[in-house]
């Protein structure tokens, strides 16, 4: 009797194909109209940070608005600041770039942000072994079209440019290049809450020398740019001002905030967002040893515990765990596989999206399809067949789920909410600005459909991590028989 041929080839092309129809539909028949204001907002606040700097004046403080009100699109008419909290490492980057007319600069920034999709996809597939075109084409469709990733390259945002400084540094090291290693931590640094994760990397003399060689160049930068040690120390306690500014808006994707938005108390939305985060820290060590991962996959490990474990995560922030998700996509069978695919439905889907942005609904659906389509194109070999179908099923599920609660409850966006004419108080500092901001346009309303929907992302993180504890252990047992 002749063996079953494997239609694994065909089926991974018809969901390529599916993937590619699905993008092409979220940008042109189901992209809704264009919100307001100006292109690339967040770097709105870099360039006015970056202009500030230049100028000798303060780059967290409140005089950056006055930057910000000549961009083209931002209301003058009412406050909108929006305030700079990254670290003054990149200050000089800024400054360069605000010396340049804003089209300009805009577009040179957003095609920085874009190349960087590249970066990150490259060095994972690398990581991965992936060498076929239609893995490739798959890699980056999955890398794109997620919300995260969208959201980066639309608001302009640090945060992608972070994230493949992370996969930089985890290639260069899988290779033992320390060079490149060390200029990946520093490209990390831009978004320090991200850069994080790369500690549990630093398990051996070439990770802690390429570590300790990126944090320098990180640090001398940061004294330069920031004012020496009373600089930092001045960051640092802006920083907790900002972080207590927003602990429980509906911007942030944190247990703590949903937590809150569920229905707890402050204190206890708190405390719970601390136990999380020591239960993290906790499960990845304690995972770490007893599963035997390797650096790599105890780094992957730590990339799905980030937003569990830190105090600060907007949704744009996800767009490190598509990271050990490509890696995973790639390389797992079986039920990992089937767990990492459910893991993508449910981090890489905008899901708070629906509720704030009801225009863009089917947009976010054809996402979703693509996300699920493109997981299912990313695997190698007649194993994961059955493991394809599992980010379909768990999207339609979580669709299911959270469309009602988004159309029931829909959120307001910053600045749009923003009524007419709105001040904050002439004394207040950047961090107090930004708060009343919050409050005057909603968003630190305590809504339970708000907390669903942002619970779906970190159920998705503890989804991720037991797949890369799974796939780690199957590899292993392989490798033994």
């Amino acid at each position: 009797m002749r063996p079953r041929r494997s239609t694994s080839p065909l089926r991974r092309s018809l969901a390529l194909a599916g993937a590619l129809i699905a993008i092409l539909l979220a940008f042109t028949l189901f992209r809704p109209p264009p919100t307001s204001g100006p292109y690339a907002r967040d770097f709105e606040a870099y360039e006015a940070a970056g202009a500030t700097w230049n100028a000798g004046g303060d780059p967290y403080g409140r005089g950056v608005s006055r930057v910000e009100r000549t961009i083209v699109g931002v209301d003058s008419s009412r406050d909108e600041l929006l305030p700079y909290v990254g670290p003054a490492a990149a200050l000089p980057l800024f400054g360069a770039l605000a010396r340049l007319p804003h089209p300009v600069a805009v577009r040179i920034w957003s095609g920085i942000v874009a190349a960087t999709v590249g970066a990150l996809v490259l060095a994972m597939l690398a990581v991965a072994g992936a060498t076929r075109v239609r893995t490739l084409l798959a890699a980056f469709a999955f890398a794109l079209i997620g919300g995260p990733a969208t959201s980066d390259i639309a608001l302009g945002q640090a945060a992608l440019p972070a994230a493949a400084g992370i996969a930089l540094a985890l290639c260069a090291l899988e290779r033992m290049r320390p060079v490149a290693a060390a200029a990946g931590v520093l490209l990390a640094g831009m978004q320090p809450n991200l850069a994080l994760a790369l500690i549990a990397r630093m398990r051996d003399r070439a990770a802690l020398a390429a570590a300790g060689a990126g944090f320098a160049a990180f640090a001398l930068l940061t004294l330069w740019a920031g004012g020496g040690v009373e600089g930092f120390a001045a960051y640092v306690r802006r920083l907790a001002s900002h972080g207590a500014a927003e602990r429980f808006v509906s911007i942030q994707h944190t247990p703590a905030a949903v937590a809150w938005a569920l229905g707890a108390a402050a204190p206890a939305a708190t405390a719970l967002g601390t136990a999380c985060a020591l239960a993290a820290f906790a499960a990845v060590a304690f995972a770490t040893v007893l599963a035997k991962l390797t650096p790599l996959d105890g780094t992957l490990l730590g990339i799905a515990a980030l937003p569990l474990a830190i105090p600060f995560f907007h949704e744009h922030d996800f767009v490190v765990e598509t990271i050990p998700l490509l890696v995973l996509a790639v390389r797992s069978t079986g039920r990992a596989r089937a767990l990492a695919g459910i893991a993508a439905a449910l981090v890489v889907v905008d899901w708070f999206g629906l509720a704030q942005r009801e225009p863009a609904h089917l947009q976010i659906f054809a996402q979703g399809l693509a996300v699920a389509c493109a997981f299912a194109a990313l695997g190698i070999g007649a194993r994961c067949e059955r493991a394809d179908a599992a980010p379909l099923a768990a999207f339609a599920i979580a669709l299911a789920a959270a469309l009602p609660l988004a159309i029931a409850a829909p959120a307001p966006t910053w600045p749009d909410a923003l009524p007419a004419g709105f001040r904050a108080p002439a004394g207040a500092d950047a961090s107090a600005v930004w708060e009343a901001e919050q409050h005057a346009a909603g968003l630190d309303t305590a809504q339970p459909a708000w907390g669903a929907l942002r619970a779906l992302p970190l159920a998705g993180c503890i989804v991720l991590g037991l797949a890369i504890v799974l796939d780690a252990r199957s590899r292993r047992a392989r490798r033994g028989a």
